[in-house]
């Protein structure tokens, strides 16, 4: 059994894996069957819709990848701070995310940050 904390750190790592087989890869493995992510400017479904805007989120912001500061749990919820940091690992932007989870995997995901 894996921790939020685990969970987390993979999804998070996935934002920045520019091999689109093994960002899908990852994804499947945490994510539920239904899952669901949505922030100010973007909303999908499935892991194959948020593996896509992963790819359009690096083609927009290359070099960029995120930093957890942060993470509140209880009773199947999360919330999680972080920081994205350019390639020199300056912080660019920050937000937080809410998340509900189940049987060990990522259901839905709700990122705040101020829009791009």
């Amino acid at each position: 059994m894996k921790t939020i904390n685990e969970i987390w750190d993979t999804y998070r790592t996935c934002w920045n894996e520019t091999n689109s087989v093994q960002r899908t890869e990852k994804l499947k493995k945490i994510l539920t069957d239904d899952f669901e992510y949505k922030d100010p400017n973007f909303e999908v479904k499935g892991y194959v819709q948020l593996s896509d805007y992963m790819k359009q989120f690096q083609e927009q912001f290359e070099g960029a990848s995120f930093i957890t500061k942060d993470i509140n749990i209880h009773h199947n919820r999360c919330l999680v701070n972080w920081n994205m940091v350019n390639d020199n690992n300056e912080v660019v932007s920050n937000g937080s995310s809410f998340v509900l989870y189940e049987n060990d995997r990522l259901k839905q995901i709700t990122g705040f940050f101020k829009e791009s």
